[in-house]
């Protein structure tokens, strides 16, 4: 791949809540079916399929806001009553009176999908009648209808609730006055404790199973819908234009989050990402400039070759959500720590904020070029000091993610430190890994336990410059300086994932299992140190790490964990005075050497049959 530097240099000399309610269900395997009262036969059964659509009909299409009160189901979690404020529905308004209403039951999309149903205006443009029977959902494995209706919720003497369906309503009615269109012939709670039985038990716009009559888990009354103004999607730039250069780059720096799960975090970021110049060298784009946002989207800069400077303009959308109508813009801000006292507890405590920008329109990278030709983007204007205490080292200026909707913190700020790049240049060459750390070492003590070693792996080599995660693995070594192979039939789980079909000795930096056997910061074990156990080890566990590129392989030293007492007497005196048999040498993958190379393990066979185990570096 040519570098940054020939590109620029060339061009500079030419000239970036659930309530626990009960339900049954009548089908196992079907998830959203839920026992009702049977449906008596009727003419709606007939009915059934007049229009079941799920490509968006052509027409003026509007959006409205829902109101009312419903009642809907999620698979797993049983049934909510609750309000239906902010929920939207689309029309599309199409020739002769037709109209298509899509979802036009609150909450049943996410079960159903995105269906459609067809609806008609009267002359006088006052009332829209949408024909019951209409099929908003089929489903081929069971090769049934989901089908509206009117109808009655029950509850039976166990607590179970269900349907009653009105065959007698032939129609679902709603008046039109100006932009607000309003369900007639309801009748239910005006206020939803979902806490409350009561607030279950309405007549109103529901659907049922066709197959064998059962409700269908949904359904809604006293329903509003009010005419919204349409946000226009925003451009994303998803691809690049035609003719740009790409490149890789490592990006380096920290990057401060807020996660549902884990609340607030700070990561530390060192991995590739990708930039492009455009073919007139007069656009610059950067791919995912905020760690946290991975949407794979671009955003556009002006590069002034002249000055070596990237100017990125603020407000770029990173992605954009057609259904909730709002996105994560690439912003500028910071964010800060304040305190404040709990007025339980009396005790004082810190809280991080964050605030935006809003001044500033533009972000601005400089480049330059190190000893090796490679392009260095530096973040200008950003601020951050990492070594502080905490909660301290959390006030940054930098990168910043917006929702565009209301212009809150999209929970990401990245930022890099004094005298940090923020990305450089990246090309795949040989290098010594920095030394990884042994934290600590936890044994269940029990047969059914598992036991978990905790390290912290680098991302960067002996010099502190980034290193490609996807080139990284590592090992693990007991007592001294024993390999350990990692059994196939004890982690087939994620060797399958990974194509490795037999024991390795040497573990990817990126193998990852959520909550199973291996993660970035530990490993489990599955041998321990209970009684009637092989033992992993007697004394210590150590780790070291392996860095391959193009074949050719560079490891830190093994670091070691101390977590039993050593045992009285070591080795060599335990070996003094013995007659050497044989030394054979082998290297970190366990394979056997005709001569020490490099890292090697030299194990020393007696003639009383014992061995022993040293590293040697040569």
């Amino acid at each position: 791949m040519k570098k940054l530097s020939v590109l620029l240099v060339a061009a500079a000399v030419a000239m970036s809540a659930s309530a626990g309610v009960n339900f049954k269900a009548t089908h196992p395997l079907k998830a959203n079916k839920i026992s009702t009262e049977k449906v008596k036969t009727s003419s709606l059964r007939n009915q059934t399929n007049i229009r079941s659509m799920f490509k968006a009909p052509e027409g003026e299409l509007k959006s409205y806001n829902r109101a009312g009160q419903c009642v809907t189901y999620a698979s797993g979690q049983g049934l909510y009553a609750q309000q239906q404020d902010g929920n939207r529905i689309d029309i599309v308004y199409g020739e002769n009176g037709k109209v298509y209403l899509k979802n036009i039951l609150c909450g049943a999309a996410s079960n159903f999908g995105e269906s459609w149903v067809e609806g008609q205006i009267s002359e006088d443009g006052t009332t829209l009648t949408v024909p019951m029977g209409q099929s908003i959902y089929w489903s081929d494995y069971y090769g049934a209808n989901v089908v509206l209706a009117f109808g009655q919720t029950t509850v039976d003497e166990e607590g179970y609730f269900g349907i009653e369906i009105d065959d007698r309503v032939e129609e679902a009615v709603y008046t039109i006055d100006g932009d607000v269109i309003t369900l007639q012939g309801t009748d239910g709670p005006t206020e939803i404790d979902p806490n409350d039985n009561n607030s279950y038990l309405a007549y109103g716009l529901t659907a049922y199973w066709e197959d064998d009559n059962s409700w269908s888990g949904f359904i809604e009354w006293n329903t509003v819908f009010t005419e919204r103004e349409v946000v226009v999607a925003p451009t994303v730039l998803n691809e690049l234009p035609a003719g740009c250069a790409d490149f890789t780059v490592m990006r380096q720096g920290y990057d401060i989050y807020s996660s549902y799960f884990f609340g607030i975090g700070m990561a530390q970021v060192a991995e590739k990402m990708s930039i492009a110049i455009s073919e007139d060298l007069s656009k610059f784009y950067i791919q995912d400039p905020i760690w946290y946002y991975g949407y794979g989207s671009w955003v556009e800069g002006d590069l002034d070759i002249a000055n070596s400077m990237i100017t990125v303009p603020t407000g770029q959308f990173l992605n954009w959500s057609e259904e909730n109508e709002y996105g994560v813009q690439l912003m500028w801000g910071s964010s800060y720590v304040y305190s404040e006292v709990d007025e339980e507890t009396q005790e004082e405590g810190y809280y991080l904020g964050t605030e935006l920008d809003d001044r500033a329109e533009e972000i601005q990278f400089a480049f330059s070029f190190n000893e090796e030709e490679l392009m260095e983007l530096n973040l200008l204007n950003c601020d951050g000091d990492v070594t502080l205490e905490f909660p301290f080292n959390y006030e940054a200026t930098g990168l910043y993610g917006m929702w565009s909707d209301d212009q809150s913190w999209a929970s990401a700020l990245e930022f890099v430190t004094e005298g940090q790049t923020y990305a450089q240049e990246f090309i795949a060459k040989p290098a010594v890994p920095a030394n990884p750390t042994a934290d600590e070492w936890y044994d269940s003590n029990s047969e059914g336990g598992y036991s978990r070693f905790y390290y912290t792996l680098p991302t960067t080599d002996i010099d502190g410059k980034p290193l490609d995660a996807e080139a990284l693995s590592y090992s693990i070594y007991t007592d001294d300086d024993q390999l350990f192979t990692f059994p196939y039939e004890n982690y087939y789980y994620d060797f399958d994932d990974f194509g490795i079909t037999e024991g390795i000795t040497e573990i990817p930096y990126e193998m990852y299992a959520n909550g199973y056997d291996f993660h970035t910061g530990y490993t489990y074990f599955y041998r321990t140190n209970a009684e009637g156990y092989d033992p992993l080890f007697t004394w210590r566990i150590g780790i070291q790490v392996h860095y391959t590129v193009n074949g050719e392989t560079n490891s830190s030293d093994i670091v070691y964990l101390e977590v039993f007492p050593r045992p009285t007497d070591s080795v060599n005196e335990l070996n003094a005075g013995k007659t050497v048999a044989n030394v054979r040498y082998f290297n970190v993958a366990g394979q056997e050497m005709a001569q020490p190379e490099g890292m090697t393990i030299a194990v020393t066979t007696y003639t009383d049959g014992t061995t022993s185990a040293v590293k040697v570096v040569k």
